[in-house]
């Protein structure tokens, strides 16, 4: 394993990340929030340390690292941010207890959106920044990982392509690294600014604007206050928060292609047509129930429930978890949900889940196997979007299926064990490693009144969840490689 050079990437990681607490910085300076400030320079310099001490150290390496070194890289770092990330927390006070506060972090990080916090008013503003912040960190974290280190695992030999069709040789880790930036970044900050030029001329508040644009573009699920977005009065905002939700559950090649006006490449992608078309028919679906099982509520107008529908819609695919309103999910079916936050949005995007792909691709396999029944001599590639799915991939999206079925049951065991009602619990663990935690915390208020609040959770509890957000996040296949001897060996 060529130590040397993992540690230096990983050295200018955390330099990176150390650096992303100067807006919070600022925000906690202006405000006059002495314990806030002391938080964010131990956690920048800290970061900074012993990141700046092993970019040094370990300078003039030659840059060469294997698919097996660059999954020990992303465990690490992920790890590593995650930890680092909890200190303006526990530090400031805002979020008592260490567990809690690399609780808060690891949720924001992994885009997952479930918090502890009760009153969310309460808090520093730089501290609110903060958690948004790392929602959008996460998010861009997540798109890196996939397409640097876990396109092949997901099915996106384009991603591979792209990144390698710049160099001569596999083995240029440097100008890889590169092109892996300079695929996502573009994208994923424009789309940012223009979400939040968008929520300004809707005259949302500068601060909240800037939050809400982090937290829906990472698809984290964040709010920068207490209630749903129904308290900013604007019925438009729900439709430009749709949008920008089914765009972060999307692949980040696909909107790259759409940015550079490819459209020919556009087309060869199928998936973005059916994470759409399934928003709008949940989005219609909802919209119906509402009408006709309202049990004598007021109708609040037409376009309002519309884009209601919409937003809740955008919001669940996308594993979100803004809402509308707080009662917005109380005539979806609780099942219907839990398929949903567990299928998730697309592949090479921020949403979490099994993602639509594999979904459709286990689909067709299953028809393709009836089929033989009938005709046993017939032969029938398998393809999307253009794309001919070999065996290894096949069987790949076979066993991670398998093997979060399996990982989600044995976290809902957990959670049983400490307390929680059975449905409950698999909302919760189901919730993890789909990585919407905001979306299982509106699905619980809604639907299990009586249900434990996140605060309250026995400590065992609450590390097998922040685990099961990462391991969410990291691909499972990948984490439990880790755990194989051969994975070191060869």
């Amino acid at each position: 394993m060529n130590s040397h050079a993992l540690g230096y990437i990983y050295g200018w990681g955390l330099a990176l990340f150390s650096l992303t607490v100067i807006p919070s910085l600022i925000i906690a300076v202006s405000n006059h929030e002495p314990r806030a400030i002391a938080a964010f320079l131990v956690t920048g310099l800290a970061g900074c340390f012993l990141g700046v001490a092993l970019i040094i150290a370990l300078k003039g390496q030659k840059l060469e690292i294997s698919r097996r070194e660059k999954i020990v890289l992303i465990i690490g770092l992920w790890v590593s941010f995650c930890l680092l990330g909890s200190v303006p927390f526990e530090a400031s006070n805002a979020i008592p207890g260490r567990l809690n506060a690399i609780f808060e972090s690891t949720s924001g990080l992994t885009t997952s959106g479930a918090t502890l916090v009760d009153q969310i008013s309460l808090l520093p503003k730089s501290i609110l920044f903060w958690r948004s912040q790392l929602q959008w960190i996460g998010g861009f974290l997540t798109l890196f990982t996939a397409t640097y280190a876990l396109s092949r695992f997901m099915g996106a030999e384009r991603v591979t392509r792209e990144i390698y069709s710049s160099s001569q040789t596999r083995d240029d880790e440097a100008l890889h690294l590169q092109t892996t930036l300079r695929l996502i970044l573009p994208v994923y900050l424009g789309l940012s600014l223009f979400l939040l030029l968008l929520l300004l001329m809707h005259k949302i508040p500068f601060f909240d604007a800037i939050c809400l644009t982090m937290s829906t573009i990472s698809t984290g699920g964040f709010m920068p206050r207490d209630g749903a977005l129904s308290t900013y009065g604007s019925v438009n905002i729900m439709y430009v928060l749709s949008l920008f939700m089914f765009l972060g559950s999307v692949s980040i090649l696909w909107l790259s292609y759409l940015v550079k006006h490819k459209w020919s490449n556009m087309n060869k992608f199928s998936e973005p047509l059916w994470v759409g078309a399934t928003i709008l028919i949940i989005a219609v679906i909802t919209f119906i129930a509402k009408l006709t099982f309202d049990e004598g509520r007021d109708f609040i107008g037409l376009n309002r429930e519309i884009a209601t529908a919409l937003m809740n819609a955008s919001s669940l695919i996308s594993t979100t978890g803004l809402v509308a309103s707080p009662n917005s999910w109380e005539h979806i079916s609780p099942a219907l949900i839990l398929i949903f936050m567990l299928i998730g949005g697309g592949i090479l995007s921020t949403a979490g889940g099994l993602k639509f792909t594999r979904v459709l691709l286990m689909f067709r396999q299953s028809n393709r196997e009836l089929r033989s029944l009938i005709y046993p001599h017939e032969v029938r590639p398998l393809y999307l979007s253009n794309e001919e799915k070999d065996y290894f991939f096949l069987s790949t999206v076979w066993v991670i299926f398998g093997l979060t079925i399996l990982f989600t049951s044995l976290i809902a065991a957990i959670f049983a064990f400490y307390g929680m009602g059975l449905e409950e619990a698999y909302f919760a663990a189901t919730a993890s490693v789909s990585n919407c935690g905001a979306c299982m915390q509106q699905v619980i208020n809604v639907h299990i009144p009586d249900a434990i609040p996140l605060s309250e959770l026995a400590k065992p509890a609450k590390v097998a969840m922040l685990v099961a957000m990462i391991i969410g996040r990291l691909e499972i296949i990948v984490v439990i490689s880790l755990f194989n001897i051969s994975f070191w060996r060869h």
